[in-house]
């Protein structure tokens, strides 16, 4: 029995540890400072939905003119949702971006980052961009993109990119 309470109080202690490092790590480093993106930087993410094994692709309305569109934290691609459907928007919104001659992208999830105040956020009305790593074909430097997956706003690419023909 004193085991079993040991092990208990070992485990919770654990856990109470994991989310104040979690906490300290998602912590707003200013809005000049580069964000510090929580998260895995290795982990590839899929041209489908897992579920359903195909993802159709969101209809982009042509280009930004706003140099920092997508590609700074104070203004992300607000792609809408719940948590339920908010990832799912972000594959979707990737899959209809190409590169600037129309090649095919690659992106993968780099993480969490950028605390910000939404109605739609999970915990206290606060949520979370997440932060995706674009390449393509004859690319030498890969571009972030910022994503609000809880508010919605005009979806277009970022200035350098294009988007899939219908």
């Amino acid at each position: 029995m004193k085991r079993y309470l040991y092990l208990l109080q070992l485990s919770a202690g654990l856990a109470l540890a994991a989310c104040a490092t979690s906490k300290t790590a998602s912590r707003s480093t200013g809005t000049d400072a580069a964000p510090a993106i929580t998260g895995s930087n290795n982990v590839p993410q899929s041209y489908y939905d897992n579920a359903r094994r195909t993802v159709e692709p969101f209809f982009v309305v042509g280009i930004s003119t706003d140099a920092t569109y997508g590609v700074t934290q104070k203004n992300p691609v607000c792609v809408g949702g719940t948590t339920s459907n908010g990832v799912r928007n972000q594959q979707r919104y990737l899959n209809a971006l190409r590169g600037p001659k129309g090649e095919e992208i690659s992106y993968h999830r780099r993480g969490s980052c950028c605390p910000f105040k939404t109605p739609k956020g999970l915990l206290e009305g606060m949520g979370m961009l997440d932060a995706y790593e674009i390449t393509w074909a004859g690319n030498d430097k890969p571009m972030l993109l910022y994503i609000n997956l809880y508010d919605e706003g005009p979806l277009r690419a970022p200035v350098g990119l294009t988007v899939m023909q219908p």
